[in-house]
């Protein structure tokens, strides 16, 4: 039977951090938030809740009912004001709205959700910035259970730009400590082939049941970064839980394992764009 691996102890460190750092400074996070949206609505009483906790200033701008041109101009004037020191915007914005615009006018240093290009490419190079905190929750996970992955061989299930690309650029840039990574996505024949060879597993592909029992090495380390809430009720990651915990070595739960790590790396992420 695996070891569970709550994202609460790791999520408490990275709070404690963030609260020395502060020490007395004081960060301003703007909001553009999709008010019509019932996902981003919840994402956004998360942050709000950990910011209040924080003692943040959270500026919500709502543009559920917002015109595309006056969204663009929230986003550049968000940009260029001296008061605010970083920037969330809430996916998926209003229909008919280029999201891509919207997130390369916050400069890579606001970005608190590190989606624009820029962050990634700032991520690639090893260059300080905010990182994608869902990304970074499982990297912080996995590194609270095993520092040193030094010839181990991870995979990554997912190649999204906010949890798969930047999960395996954090795997590779632990030096020598860093595990062998492979990326698997849709377009990868034979999953399981890839992921029974896996002591690290971290899968983050945006639907339930990717990942069963069978698929799962003996004794690996499984970090599951999906949230799904089946028909019936009950929220469910990526991987089958109950079966993947007979062959894991660890594992992480959901609800309770990357979800809180994720809130608490993107105070973190507030902090860096302070700075």
């Amino acid at each position: 039977m695996a070891t569970l691996l709550p994202g609460e102890p790791v999520a408490e460190k990275i709070r404690t951090e963030v609260a020395s750092r502060l020490a007395g400074r004081k960060p301003r996070v703007a909001a553009i938030h999709n008010d019509k949206s019932g996902p981003v609505r919840i994402y956004m009483k998360q942050q709000r809740a950990a910011c209040e906790k924080a003692g943040i200033p959270y500026d919500l701008h709502p543009v559920g009912e917002a015109k595309p041109d006056d969204i663009y101009a929230l986003a550049a004037k968000l940009a260029g004001d001296p008061a605010i020191t970083g920037i969330t915007v809430h996916q998926p914005l209003p229909k008919g709205v280029d999201e891509a615009r919207v997130l390369s006018a916050v400069p890579a240093l606001k970005d608190i959700e590190a989606s624009q290009p820029d962050s990634l490419g700032r991520l690639a190079m090893g260059l300080p910035g905010p990182q994608p905190a869902a990304a970074r929750a499982a990297v912080e996970i996995l590194r609270a259970h095993r520092p040193n992955c030094r010839g181990l061989h991870a995979v990554v299930v997912g190649r999204s730009s906010l949890v798969g690309k930047p999960a395996a650029l954090m795997l590779l840039a632990m030096g020598a400590e860093a595990p062998t990574v492979t990326v698997c996505h849709t377009a990868t024949a034979d999953l399981g082939a890839h992921t029974s060879q896996a002591d690290i597993l971290i899968v983050a592909a945006g639907r339930p049941n990717t990942v069963r029992g069978p698929m799962v090495k003996r004794g690996a380390i499984v970090i599951d970064v999906g949230i799904n809430k089946l028909p019936e009720g009950p929220l469910v990651g990526d991987v089958n839980f109950e079966e993947a915990r007979e062959v894991a070595s660890a594992i992480s739960p959901v609800p309770g394992g990357v979800g809180p790590v994720a809130i608490a790396v993107w105070l973190r992420n507030i902090v860096e764009c302070m700075r």
